[in-house]
């Protein structure tokens, strides 16, 4: 949203939202974060994109221009966490991909319930952690949002979630095509750019069952039904 506001707003406000996101997006980078930076970013630039089609130049130039910077920092300070970030054989990867085996063989054995919510990390820990991952097994949700809500909540949960999340993205459509250009046309796109970040970083990751990240999505949605306001 602060890239948003700072690129298609007006007034003020966009200096304001722009000095914001010159403090903000740094401390995204440094958080060496690879499901934000390597999918969250990228899938909130593309909707950004699909949205605003030919004229997304300025945000597409803070985007590479942060991914430079970005990759510097990485590169300089960083560059251990990446390095092993497709080596499958040891590592983080290789752990992650042992847990959605463990994840998947447990919604399979509890496909219509699921084993309910918050009890993953009960179930993981004590049936379904293979023994080549025993370096964590205290993981309380299987950081894939399709898992999360299947092993949590079984296939209703899945069915609900993504209705939710249609649900959401089609009122912040309409919002979005209601209104005029402005700073609220685009705090709504940022907000819709960051529903789309959640969704990509929620396949390797937490997406939706934590409070802060459960109050965006809310506050998203509630905002996207909500009239919009014209000035008379």
């Amino acid at each position: 949203m602060l890239l948003t506001v700072a690129a298609f707003g007006a007034g003020r406000r966009r200096w304001v939202y722009g000095g914001l996101a010159a403090l903000v997006l740094p401390c995204l980078i440094l958080t060496f974060s690879r499901g934000a930076l390597m999918l969250g970013l990228p899938a909130g630039l593309l909707v950004i994109g699909l949205l605003r089609r030919g004229r997304t130049l300025r945000v597409v130039s803070v985007g590479l221009g942060a991914g430079a910077v970005g990759l510097v920092t990485v590169l300089a300070t960083g560059a251990a966490r990446f390095a092993g970030l497709f080596d499958f054989q040891t590592g983080t990867s290789f752990l992650r991909l042992k847990l959605w085996r463990g994840a998947w063989q447990m919604a399979l054995d509890f496909p219509w319930l699921g084993v309910g919510p918050d009890n993953f990390l009960y179930a993981y820990r004590t049936r379904y952690v293979l023994p080549s991952a025993w370096e964590e097994l205290n993981l309380s949700h299987p950081h894939n949002i399709l898992l999360d809500f299947w092993t949590r909540l079984g296939l209703a949960g899945v069915a609900v979630g993504a209705w939710l999340l249609t649900a959401a993205a089609r009122a912040g459509w309409r919002c979005y095509r209601a209104l005029p250009d402005g700073n609220e046309r685009a705090a709504v796109l940022g907000l819709l750019a960051g529903l789309g970040a959640a969704l990509a970083h929620g396949l390797v990751d937490n997406s939706f069952f934590l409070m802060d990240l459960s109050f965006f999505f809310c506050l998203c949605a509630g905002l996207f039904s909500a009239p919009p306001q014209t000035k008379s």
